[in-house]
């Protein structure tokens, strides 16, 4: 007697539909061209329409995952005093737009991500490429391209763009510095980061063709934080997926490496002194360096740890708390939501790796990529990254993935019964 069941990581035929809406929860969540509230309300919009007309279900998971944050906002509103109720309609909108989408899209979502970054990693390449051989051509991309996005971008943030390519020419360096279409070098580092870990994961294999695109990228990004994050996942890999006198000689080799880039490559290491120097300077709240906002985020976690201060206080002018995500997340939920957060989002990939028989250990590492990812990027509050806590955990999936789990125990404990 065996276990009958389509497996969910097969390779799912080109859909436009799910293409699209992959595309755009990405994009309303860190391209430029798409940002602006009024895409948040017409994504949701259309996504709550479509998951209705699928005649798709709620799952116990948002249920519950909604009423733990909404059990904290009402914590935050009698223990301060202060509610916004556009803030909370935001919240509970982004939550439920990654939601809707991942359920119209199903288990096949991963391998859309992977092949969207494949596509946008070679397009950048290419372009940051360009730009590095030959000036003129950034020239003409700011005076003629960028000026065309211009006219048909929403809400007009502090970066130059022309839709497929965000530009962001440098720290300190002569080599252009590569975003792709997102907001900023770090923000493409994110998501290079993600579609990496699922490759990994799907292919059995650090290094594969799609993979090594994704490195070469992340390479010209020149985003330390993206640099930190891969290099500390790639220890923890090392430490959690091989043997013990592997990870001997291999993790020594990686740190060299890190400490050797730090002292000889300038956006490196003077990037993170420069950082660290201003956050110790008397007028500090006015700096907006990751740094600094997450001191002030943990100043405001400390004064609330259990449960946050909520996202009804006022931001003043002189302080920018937004671009470290990961101690913002602790400031405005406390540890109760902090914890909460990432127990989700890890129970999502150890399910993603029982259902592709990889080493269920490996969300360790994940998460850990995450917070260092965080710590430089307003991540935690976006659409897609709520998605990322649902994509492997609604009812189906989990139903699924427990099967998995009870026939690979057949298959070690009852072969003979296992194999009928």
């Amino acid at each position: 007697m065996s276990i009958n069941f389509e497996p969910h990581n097969q390779t799912p035929k080109f859909n436009l539909l799910n293409n699209f809406l992959v595309l755009i929860l990405m994009g309303i969540s860190s391209m430029p061209i798409l940002f602006g509230n009024i895409f948040l309300i017409i994504a949701f919009v259309l996504t709550f329409f479509i998951f209705l007309f699928r005649g798709k279900k709620l799952d116990r998971l948002i249920i519950i995952y909604s009423l733990v944050f909404l059990v904290l906002f009402m914590f935050h509103i009698l223990a301060f005093n202060q509610f916004l109720y556009p803030i909370l309609i935001a919240y509970y909108m982004r939550i439920f737009y990654g939601y809707f989408t991942v359920k119209i899209v199903g288990p096949g979502i991963d391998t859309l991500i992977i092949n969207q970054m494949y596509v946008f990693s070679i397009i950048s390449i290419i372009i940051t490429g360009i730009f590095a051989l030959s000036p003129t051509a950034i020239d003409y991309a700011y005076a003629n391209l960028c000026t065309l996005a211009d006219e048909i971008t929403y809400f007009q943030p502090n970066r130059k763009h022309f839709i497929i390519y965000t530009m962001e020419l440098g720290w300190n360096v002569d080599f252009p510095r590569n975003s792709g279409p997102f907001w900023e070098p770090g923000g493409f580092s994110v998501f290079l980061y993600l579609a990496f870990v699922f490759n990994l994961i799907k292919e059995k294999s650090f290094f594969n063709k799609k993979n090594i695109v994704f490195l070469i990228t992340l390479i010209s990004t020149q985003s330390t934080t993206g640099y930190l994050a891969f290099f500390i996942f790639g220890i923890v890999y090392v430490v959690v997926n091989k043997r013990i006198s592997y990870s001997i000689v291999l993790a020594p080799i990686l740190l060299a490496a890190a400490i050797f880039a730090y002292t000889n490559v300038d956006f490196l290491g003077d990037k993170i002194d420069n950082m660290v120097q201003d956050s110790q300077k008397e007028n500090r709240k006015q700096i907006y360096t990751r740094v600094v906002s997450g001191q002030i985020n943990l100043e405001r976690f400390f004064s609330s740890p259990i449960f946050g201060i909520g996202r009804f206080y006022e931001i003043d002018d002189d302080s920018n708390p937004g671009n470290n995500g990961t101690t913002l997340l602790l400031a405005e939920f406390g540890l109760v939501g902090f914890l909460f957060y990432f127990a989700n989002m890890f129970r999502s990939y150890k399910n993603y790796c029982i259902e592709n028989k990889f080493d269920p250990k490996l969300p360790i590492a994940i998460i850990i990529g995450w917070l260092v990812l965080g710590y430089s990027q307003g991540l935690f509050q976006k659409p897609f990254f709520y998605a990322l806590s649902f994509m492997f955990l609604f009812d189906g999936y989990a139903k699924h993935t427990m099967e998995s789990k009870i026939l690979n125990f057949k298959k070690k404990v009852f072969p003979q019964i296992a194999e009928r």
